[in-house]
């Protein structure tokens, strides 16, 4: 469907009853959400099945559903392993964040270190539609985009809910700058310390753009097995490094052009910039990751390209209405995975994201490919929340990567892939001045 025609049928579908955006504006109010999110969900299912999991996440949902209730929220739904939830009250809504994380505390004691249950919480305040089952907009997309940025164990708020809270009431620190996806101007967040043991903020998103302390980095080349064979100090110039070319599900040709990588420090954030004329580098993620448009992601032998129809994710933004809804009614999918060859060019396989969260697998997955030995059973999952879409990699065993292009932030401690060579980054003791 062209563009043109598309915007028409999403004008014609608002027009279908004239009252229908005024009787939205309506439910347009100010309200705090909440998303969860399980970490290990996955390696629990691979240690104990489907069942034991299935119950697993039910018994921790419906414990994070005890705490939201008991402070006055309300759950609006559960996305997989996730729990998107509201709140009118901003003290109670991390007051109830807090409850969730102490409550889970309380039940990991009596677990086994591996089986421990862990969530990471993000949340927002701001403007939104607000219905009796649903809440669409803006508030939405931030309260996202806010959790992606949480590790398992933390509470992460944004700048607009930190100015509501009672001071005296919480232990609230910086964390530092972050850019998110869609907004022009960089955020504020904050940590909501709950327990004297609560992680502290090592790792990083890919939407982050400032850290709070500054730090040194090195640069490790390692071998196929992971050990480092050199190292490199990361200078305020950057190091750059050469390989021969590949991409994640090959070892590599001697005759392959040369991929040439420039690794630096930005405000003490890690990058990497593809800087030969050939060539791709691949980021392993370990993080969640959120899709843009054209994004190539890799998992096993297989690479996808993300194909986004962002007219048709604000549509059911603007009509209140979910994304699958509007999917149906324009017979369209917002988004999919297409399917492309090594060297780039299309293949014919499509993989639309219809759903809430879409799996991809050898065997457990919404799309299986039984016959890649280097995609694990259940590899990696794509969910979507208000406007975005996110990639997170399920414990696989050889990794989810996503290309590099232009110049890209990377967590401390990722490998990345140039050419047939992996590197990682990690923080040195001493800043380089």
């Amino acid at each position: 469907m062209r563009y043109e025609t598309l915007v028409t049928k999403i004008l014609e579908l608002s027009r279908e009853d004239p009252s229908v955006l005024q009787q939205l504006e309506k439910f347009r109010r100010a309200i705090t959400v909440l998303f969860t999110d399980i970490k290990g969900s996955t390696a629990y299912f691979d240690r104990y099945g489907d069942i034991a999991g299935l119950a697993m996440v039910h018994e921790c949902n419906d414990l994070l559903r005890l705490s939201i209730e008991h402070h006055g929220g309300r759950v609006i739904k559960t996305i997989g392993d996730a729990v998107m939830a509201a709140f009118d009250d901003c003290n109670e809504s991390v007051r109830a964040a807090v409850a969730m994380q102490r409550r889970l505390r309380e039940k990991n004691a009596s677990r086994k270190k591996e089986d421990e249950l862990q969530v990471r919480i993000g949340l927002h305040y701001g403007t939104g539609i607000v219905k009796s089952d649903d809440v669409f907009g803006d508030v939405v997309n931030v309260a996202s985009r806010v959790e992606s940025v949480a590790e398992a164990g933390q509470i992460i708020i944004s700048d607009t809910l930190r100015e509501r809270l009672s001071p005296s009431q919480f232990n609230v620190v910086p964390l530092g700058r972050f850019r998110l996806k869609g907004k022009s101007e960089d955020r504020d967040l904050f940590q909501v310390q709950w327990s004297e043991t609560a992680p502290v903020p090592i790792k990083v998103a890919h939407t982050i753009v400032t850290r709070s302390e500054t730090i040194g980095a090195q640069l490790q080349r390692l071998t196929r097995d992971g050990v480092i064979s050199a190292e490199y100090v990361v200078t305020p110039e950057g190091v750059t490094v050469d390989s021969t070319e590949t991409s994640p599900e090959s070892p590599g040709d001697a005759k392959l052009p040369s991929v040439k990588a420039r690794f630096s420090l930005v405000k003490g954030q890690p990058t990497v910039e593809n800087v030969g004329p050939k060539g791709r580098i691949y980021i392993r993620l370990v993080a969640t990751y959120t899709l843009e448009e054209g994004d190539i992601v890799a998992m096993g032998t297989r690479q996808f390209k993300f194909v986004c129809k962002p007219e048709v994710v604000a549509a059911a933004t603007t009509l209140g209405k979910t994304l699958l809804n509007v999917t149906n009614l324009l017979e369209e999918s917002a988004a999919e995975f297409s399917a492309i060859n090594p060297d780039g060019s299309s293949r014919p396989e499509k993989y639309p994201l219809l759903e809430e969260e879409v799996t991809f697998g050898r065997a457990n997955a919404t799309y299986t490919f039984e016959g890649d030995r280097l995609m694990s059973r259940s590899h990696a999952r794509v969910y979507h929340r208000g406007e975005d879409f996110f990639l997170e990699d399920l414990s696989s065993r050889n990794g989810t990567f996503v290309m590099v292009r232009g110049k890209a932030p990377v967590p401390f401690g990722a490998p990345v892939l140039v050419g047939k060579e992996m590197f990682r980054i990690v923080p040195s003791a001493r800043p380089v001045s």
